[in-house]
C-alpha cells in the first residue's frame, strides 16, 4: 500500500479527531533541488521572457508536488496553455497547478503591506515555488526565487544571463518597477528538510463562535467548501452583505469564517470584512478541525483546479491606450453552467475603491473610458445559472497623451485666396485652446494669426507667392502644448506670351507664343483677335498645349490680340497686344 492510500485509511479508521490533508507533497524537494542550474531555462526568443519564467515557475511547483517529469516542461510544451495572441495569458491552469496573474495592488491589499520589500518577502515566504515579476519599464521578466539572509535571488531568463540563481541585483529588473505577478494560487507547496516522502497537514484548529460579520471587499467573496483557497467554490457573498460567523480558523494566511448565504454554507476570507458585533450567544473554544466542510484528499482524487468551479475567459480589447479612448470589456466563460450573467468594474490601481462600469446583467460587453490617466485594475465577474460567481482581473494603461490634429483646408493656394485653419485635437486633459502662427518659408519670424482661445478655425490670406509656414498649437487643461506643422505652397499664374511684331505690312504673319510661370499642373493656350473698332473677338485657336499661332491680317487698320493661359486648377491670365497693319 503506497503512501497516499496509508494516510487515508489512518484517517477514516482513527478514534482521534485530526486535522485533514490539504495538500500532499508526496515526493517534495529541498531547497537545493529546486535551485540546481537545470532547472532554470533561457528564453528562446525576444519575447517569451515572462513564458520562460512561468516555466521555471511551474518546474519548481512541479518538483515540490512530487512530478518527477518535471524537466519535460518547457517553452514548447507549455506555450499552447500559457501563451495566447503573442503574449502571456493572465491566469491558466497546467496540470493539477492553478496560476494567477494578480497587480500589485492586489497583493499591497491582500497582506496589508504598501513596501514593495516587505511586500515581496511575505509573498515568498508563502510561494516557495517562486513568482514571476514584470517590470513594465523595462519591460521584463523574471522569476524571483527567495529571499535569503537580506537578499532577493531570482533566475532571469535573458540570453546574456547565466541559466542559474543569481542575486536579483544582477538582473535586469527593478523590484520597484514591479506592476504585474504570476504565482501558483493553488495548492499550496511547500519544501522540505530533505528528499523523502513528506505530507503537510495543518494544525489550525476552528473556534465555534457567534458573530455578524459584514463583507466589504469591493469584487465580493467566493464562499469555498473548505477554509482554504484551494477549496472548491461553492457560492458568492456580495459586497456589503451581512453574514453570521459561527466558526473561525486561519489556513494559507487567512482568518476563515464559516457563513451560511443563500440557503449555502461554506467557508469565506474575513480579511476582506468587517466584524459588526459578538452576539450574547457563549462562543467555546474547540479542538473540532473543518472536517465536516473539507474532503480528505485521497488518491483517487488529488488536489486538482477545483477551486474554479468554471473558467472566466474575459477579455479587455487594449493594454494600453490614449487619454479620451475607450477601452472594451468582453465577459465570456467556459466550463460552467450556462446561461451567465456578468458585471464589470474598474479602478485606478493606487486605489483601494472599484467603481461599478455595468452591473449583472446578460450583456457580455462594455465600454470603458478613462477621464485621467494612469495604471487601471479591470475586474469581469461571471455568474453562472447556480450562481458560482468567478472574477478575472486584468490592468491597462491610460497614456496622457494630446494629439494635435489639426488641418488645413489645402496645401496649394493662389494669391489672394483665403485659407481655412481647422484646430483638432485628442487625449490631454479637460477642454482645449488653439492658437495659429504662419510666417513665409524663407523668414524666422513668426506672425501670430490668432492667440490661444476656444476659436477651431483661423485663416489665412497669402498675398505673395512664395511657401508659408503655418504652426497649429493646442493646449489642454494641465498646460500640455502639441504643435503641429502645415506648409502651404502659394502661386500666381503669370502670362509671359509675346507677339513677333507690334506693326507689319498687309500679306505678313504676326506669331503669337505662348507662356507662362507659376499656376497649378500643366498650362493650356488659347489665341484670340478682333480689329480694335470691334467688339467681336475672333478665336484663332482654342485652348490646347500648342505655343504657337500665326494671324494674318487682311485689311489694314489696327488689330487688338489676346492670348489666354489656363492652368490644371482652371485659373486664366490673360494678356492683350495691339498690332498695326500697313500697305
Amino acid at each position: 500500500m503506497n503512501l497516499t492510500k496509508k494516510l487515508f485509511v489512518a484517517l477514516l479508521c482513527s478514534a482521534i479527531v485530526v486535522t485533514p490533508v490539504f495538500a500532499l507533497n508526496v515526493n517534495a524537494a529541498t531547497f537545493a533541488q529546486v535551485n540546481q542550474e537545470n532547472v532554470f531555462v533561457n528564453q528562446k526568443t525576444d519575447y517569451t521572457c515572462t513564458l520562460a519564467a512561468n516555466v521555471m515557475m511551474i518546474r519548481r511547483a512541479a518538483m515540490m508536488y512530487g512530478y518527477s517529469d518535471w524537466a519535460s516542461i518547457t517553452e514548447d510544451t507549455c506555450r499552447p496553455i500559457m501563451w495566447s495572441s503573442g503574449g502571456m495569458v493572465f491566469e491558466y491552469n497546467y496540470r493539477v497547478f492553478s496560476v494567477e496573474n494578480p497587480v500589485i495592488s492586489q497583493l499591497q491589499r491582500q497582506y496589508g503591506v504598501t513596501d514593495r520589500k516587505e511586500l515581496f518577502i511575505r509573498v515568498l515566504k508563502d510561494h516557495p515555488e517562486g513568482v514571476v515579476i514584470y517590470d513594465y519599464d523595462r519591460p521584463h521578466a523574471i522569476l524571483l526565487t527567495d529571499y535569503t539572509n537580506g537578499t532577493f535571488y531570482c533566475s532571469d531568463p535573458w540570453y546574456e544571463q547565466p541559466k542559474a540563481r543569481i542575486p536579483m541585483s544582477q538582473s535586469n529588473v527593478n523590484i520597484y518597477n514591479v506592476e504585474s505577478v504570476w504565482l501558483v494560487a493553488s495548492p499550496d507547496l511547500y519544501l522540505t528538510s530533505n528528499s523523502t516522502a513528506t505530507s503537510v497537514t495543518s494544525s489550525s484548529g476552528v473556534s465555534n463562535v457567534n458573530e455578524t460579520w459584514k463583507v466589504t471587499d469591493d469584487a465580493g467573496l467566493n464562499l469555498r467548501s473548505g477554509a482554504g483557497t484551494y477549496n472548491s467554490i461553492i457560492g458568492y457573498v456580495p459586497q456589503n452583505a451581512v453574514v453570521n460567523v459561527t466558526k473561525k480558523t486561519s489556513n494559507g494566511g487567512y482568518t476563515w469564517g464559516y457563513v451560511s448565504y443563500q440557503s449555502k454554507n461554506g467557508w469565506i476570507a474575513l480579511d476582506y470584512a468587517t466584524k459588526v458585533s459578538t452576539n450574547t450567544a457563549k462562543t467555546t473554544a474547540s479542538t473540532e478541525t473543518a472536517k465536516s466542510d473539507s474532503t480528505a484528499v485521497t488518491e483517487s482524487k488529488l488536489p486538482e483546479s477545483t477551486h474554479l468551479v468554471f473558467e472566466n475567459t474575459s477579455a479587455i480589447s487594449a493594454t494600453e491606450i490614449s487619454l479620451g479612448d475607450t477601452l472594451k470589456l468582453k465577459g465570456s466563460a467556459s466550463k460552467g453552467t450556462a446561461p451567465y450573467t456578468y458585471a464589470y468594474y474598474s479602478k485606478k490601481s493606487a486605489s483601494s475603491s472599484w467603481g461599478t462600469v455595468q452591473d449583472f446583467s446578460e450583456k457580455n460587453t462594455a465600454e470603458l473610458t478613462p477621464l485621467s490617466p494612469g495604471d487601471y485594475d479591470v475586474c469581469i465577474k461571471v455568474k453562472d445559472a447556480k450562481g458560482n460567481v468567478e472574477k478575472k482581473y486584468m490592468t491597462f494603461k491610460v497614456k496622457n497623451t494630446l494629439v494635435n490634429q489639426s488641418t488645413l483646408s489645402a496645401s496649394k493656394a493662389y494669391v489672394g485666396d483665403e485659407v481655412k485653419i481647422t484646430g483638432k485635437a485628442k487625449g490631454g486633459i479637460g477642454s482645449y485652446t488653439y492658437a495659429y502662427y504662419q510666417k513665409r518659408h524663407e523668414s524666422d519670424s513668426w506672425v501670430t494669426i490668432k492667440d490661444f482661445s476656444t476659436d477651431t478655425t483661423a485663416s489665412i490670406t497669402p498675398m505673395k507667392d512664395t511657401a508659408y509656414d503655418i504652426c497649429i498649437k493646442v493646449k489642454d487643461s494641465a498646460g500640455n502644448v502639441e504643435k503641429v506643422y502645415k506648409t502651404l505652397n502659394v502661386t500666381k499664374l503669370v502670362n509671359h506670351s509675346t507677339v513677333s511684331a507690334t506693326s507689319i505690312k498687309l500679306g505678313q504673319n504676326v506669331t503669337l507664343k505662348g507662356s507662362s510661370s507659376g499656376g497649378m499642373g500643366s498650362c493650356h493656350y488659347a489665341y484670340y483677335y478682333k480689329r480694335t473698332d470691334s467688339n467681336s473677338w475672333t478665336t484663332l485657336q482654342d485652348f490646347s498645349r500648342c505655343l504657337i499661332a500665326n494671324l494674318k491680317p487682311t485689311k489694314t487698320g489696327t488689330y487688338d490680340v489676346c492670348v489666354k493661359v489656363k492652368d490644371a486648377n482652371g485659373k486664366i491670365a490673360k494678356k492683350y497686344f495691339t498690332v498695326k497693319v500697313t500697305k
